[in-house]
């Protein structure tokens, strides 16, 4: 299990990095809830989805954000086909220099196409 989890957030980096919000998209299942500085965002579609995350990339990249690496990846299993992660990230500037260091915790469920986000909470 925690390899399959760790291949879907290393594919979920690859997607965000390039800037693809519709494969990120397709790797949330709806409704998705995203949890920002303590406030719950309902995102009720995938157009909804992909809007929340094109703004989110969108403003990390006007901060100068180029690359993210998840530097810690801790998974506890709840049951067969859920999962609690939490990823230590590194964002990375220009130069290849951590310009931020945060914690994101996801929940993760398995369906038949592999596992998909249900939501995200930031720990800042």
């Amino acid at each position: 299990m925690t390899a399959t989890v760790e291949s879907l957030i290393h594919e979920y980096t690859r997607r965000y990095t390039a800037h693809d919000v519709e494969g990120v998209t397709e790797l949330c299942l709806c409704p998705f809830l995203a949890i920002r500085e303590g406030l719950p965002i309902h995102l009720a579609d995938r157009e909804a989805v992909g809007g929340h995350f094109t703004r989110i990339m969108d403003a990390y990249r006007d901060a100068g954000y180029v690359g993210f690496s998840p530097v810690a990846i801790d998974t506890h299993q709840l049951g067969e086909r859920a999962a609690f992660t939490t990823v230590r990230w590194h964002a990375l500037d220009i130069e290849g220099n951590v310009a931020r260091d945060t914690l994101t915790t996801y929940h993760l469920l398995a369906i038949p196409a592999g596992w998909r986000f249900l939501s995200y909470t930031n720990h800042f």
